[in-house]
């Protein structure tokens, strides 16, 4: 009896489970504050894909909503954001997206969210996506939070690489603009 009613229970999981729209974010599911996790140095890096085998990424089978995205984002759980973000990248391979998924490698290795053995490893994944945006997605830009006003993201990409202590390579410089602004561009 007590066999039956755990299949019973089972079953009932599965098909609540199944008739959930895919890439749902169940408000009031809590992600874990365990630190990140390295499963490949390449993940969340175009053209890589390794995310979606990562054991840890909880949207693996399914993307974060469009909107729902943001808001993990702007959670603060910056390795919750990665996940989505690179998830995001691999279905749906924009600048943006790689932008992303570079802001919250860097953040986890800034707040220390990884195992410590993983933090320099994390440090270079971080510098490898910001790398990324250049070498792919050179006109990608986003919008702040008022979605009005949009910015190009090479010149983000490249202070990010700095900022963690690398060098942009494919022959990308600072000049300064007509405006008095620094400006990332390829010579």
């Amino acid at each position: 009896m007590k066999l039956a009613q755990n299949i019973t229970g089972l079953l009932v999981l599965l098909v609540l489970s199944a008739c959930s729209e895919p890439g749902d974010f169940v408000y009031g599911s809590s992600f874990s504050d365990a630190p990140f996790v390295v499963f490949d140095k390449e993940a969340g890096i175009h053209p890589s894909k390794a995310v979606l085998d990562d054991p840890n990424n909880p949207f693996a089978r399914a993307s974060s909503g469009e909107t729902t995205k943001w808001d993990i984002h702007n959670s603060g759980n910056h390795v919750a954001a990665f996940y989505s973000w690179a998830t995001w990248l691999v279905v749906q391979p924009t600048g943006e997206h790689q932008y992303y998924v570079a802001i919250s490698l860097h953040q986890i290795w800034s707040q220390g969210k990884a195992r410590p053995e993983d933090l320099d490893t994390v440090r270079e994944m971080a510098i490898g996506a910001y790398q990324s945006v250049l070498d792919n997605f050179p006109d990608a830009s986003s919008y702040d939070a008022n979605s009005k006003t949009f910015f190009e993201l090479v010149t983000a990409a490249f202070n990010g690489i700095i900022e963690l202590g690398g060098t942009p390579t494919g022959g990308w410089v600072l000049v300064q603009g007509p405006d008095g602004n620094l400006k990332a561009v390829r010579q």
